[in-house]
């Protein structure tokens, strides 16, 4: 809708500025500056309004905490300030457990997902009211291990951390920034030059399941390091050293 609504005001600007060329080749005197410039202050108007109109009783929805009750108004403190809601007296209204309930079960403090059509003066009327538990801050997790499988259909490596015994899906979405060191120098890589003996740091969101799974935000290739044997990364290297035995010169008689 909102797109038919921008080839629309696209077509009305350039009739209008083909207007103003038309008369300005035109046989008849040129118009003026003042002319002009009324032209397009009327476009713009025109413009303005048909932004409005298309803004108005548009589905939208908003999340936030309720910071004001008064009857069926409210106010949701939002990450794009204050939003003032209007609901509707036949709106559903639905608790953390999923089951229907008042505006007098409604109190400052709770977080609330609002879901209706925009009004005028940018208020939401309000047709779905959801409470619900306010998001957290999702953690990131860091994966280390030895990769076993590769599913370059799918964009996904199987992992393996041999000294924790822990196997991580790691996702591999457009947004994963993979590197690796090539010839001294930590470069961009694809999917493509991962191979199964490889190690990997892989640092995502995980998703907590029986398979451990990762979507991965960054994903480094660890250079220098055995296909055979696993590596330690914290474990420092082992030196033996093996005692030179000198011999006891024998006394001359």
């Amino acid at each position: 809708m909102m797109k038919k609504i921008i080839i629309f005001l696209t077509i009305i600007l350039c009739f209008s500025a083909s207007a103003i060329t038309v008369k300005a080749v035109s046989p008849t005197p040129e118009p003026t500056e003042l002319e002009v410039k009324e032209l397009r202050d009327k476009v713009k108007e025109i413009v303005r309004e048909k932004l409005d109109q298309a803004q108005k009783g548009q589905k939208t929805a908003f999340v936030g905490e309720i910071t004001n009750i008064s009857d069926l108004q409210l106010t949701l403190q939002t990450g794009q300030g204050n939003k003032q809601l209007d609901v509707a007296t036949d709106a559903a209204l639905i608790g953390k457990d999923g089951k229907k309930i008042t505006m007098k079960d409604l109190k400052t403090g709770l977080f609330a997902i609002a879901m209706g059509f925009m009004e005028e003066n940018d208020v939401l009327g309000v047709r779905r009211l959801v409470i619900s538990d306010k998001s957290k801050t999702v953690a990131k997790e860091i994966a280390f291990g030895k990769v076993t499988d590769i599913s370059k259909e799918e964009n996904v490596i199987t992992i393996k951390n041999e000294k924790k015994n822990i196997i991580y899906t790691v996702e591999i979405t457009d947004k994963t920034t993979i590197t690796k060191k090539v010839d001294g120098k930590v470069q961009k890589v694809k999917l493509e030059v991962i191979e199964t003996g490889d190690y990997l740091i892989a640092i995502g969101v995980p998703t907590e399941n029986e398979h451990k799974l990762i979507t991965a935000k960054i994903i480094h290739v660890i250079p220098g390091l055995s296909k055979e044997t696993s590596p330690t990364p914290s474990a420092k290297p082992s030196v033996k050293v093996t005692p030179t035995i000198k011999s006891t010169p024998t006394p001359t008689p």
